[in-house]
């Protein structure tokens, strides 16, 4: 798999690298290092005329970590989405390796969201459709960068686990309603037994999460909105970490493809 790092020396977990993106193919079977690709350009033409799903991963992550999850999403891709996506490139950031450096790993969220940008503004010039998916503190990496963009529409679709960032934060005059546009379709997943969201996020930021019970203003969604979707995965998810392997939200988004799905449903 081809991983993106704007991490220092490509894996430190806790501070941003001072050259860019270093862009590397990893052979998630032993994690070793095939190649290097030189530049983000070089990675942009690669990809030309291809369909490409691009995983974030969320706080407190290892670097192995984020290679055996990004192993499992490029699996469950080639099982369920095989014919949509030509191409599964991980992006890999300094999401902090420890439980207790939440306020850090919030603030270099916010700084690489920046670098994140250009990066999906510079692939999106060549590939064939970019769609993204989010999991935990990455959605701050993702939203920001949208927010960031005054590019409209740069993503095909946004697929968004368990993110880490407040209920409301899609609605109108909140902090991401701007992302909103950025994207054709966004589709939130979330889940009540999170017992991360429900826990030490409710302790950090005193507000419940929007992986936890979904957007704040159901109504505003329903009826205000119309490229935001809802997947409540409570019958499906039991953990925060749980959504990569549920063979049942590829599946939906594999339909979603084919026919847009309702507002709000429950997988």
């Amino acid at each position: 798999m081809i991983i993106i790092s704007s991490r220092k020396s490509f894996n430190n977990s806790d501070v941003l690298s001072d050259i860019g993106h270093q862009i590397k193919e990893i052979d998630l079977s032993n994690d070793s290092e095939v190649r290097t690709i030189d530049s983000q350009e070089d990675l942009s033409l690669e990809l030309s005329g291809k369909r490409v799903l691009m995983p974030v991963h969320g706080y407190n992550n290892e670097q192995d970590e984020v290679y055996d999850a990004y192993s499992v999403i490029e699996n469950k891709a080639n099982d369920f989405l095989g014919s949509e996506y030509d191409f599964v490139i991980g992006y890999s950031w300094p999401g902090g390796d420890k439980g207790l450096e939440w306020w850090a790993s919030k603030k270099r969220a916010n700084a690489v969201a920046r670098r994140f940008r250009f990066l999906i503004e510079n692939l999106t010039t060549n590939v064939k459709a970019l769609d993204v998916m989010s999991h935990s503190l990455g959605a701050r990496v993702v939203l920001k960068a949208l927010k960031q963009s005054s590019r409209n529409r740069i993503l095909r679709n946004y697929y968004c686990t368990a993110p880490a960032v407040d209920n409301e934060v899609l609605e109108q005059g909140e902090e991401f309603h701007s992302s909103v546009e950025k994207a054709e379709g966004i589709y939130v997943f979330h889940s009540k037994k999170d017992g991360v969201l429900a826990g030490a996020y409710r302790v950090a930021e005193f507000d419940n999460a929007l992986g936890l019970y979904g957007p704040e203003d159901k109504q505003y969604i329903q009826n205000k909105t119309k490229n935001i979707y809802v997947a409540n995965c409570k019958k499906r998810v039991d953990s925060h970490g749980a959504y990569k392997r549920c063979d049942a939200i590829y599946t939906y988004m594999s339909s979603s493809m084919a026919k847009k799905p309702e507002k709000f449903k429950t997988l």
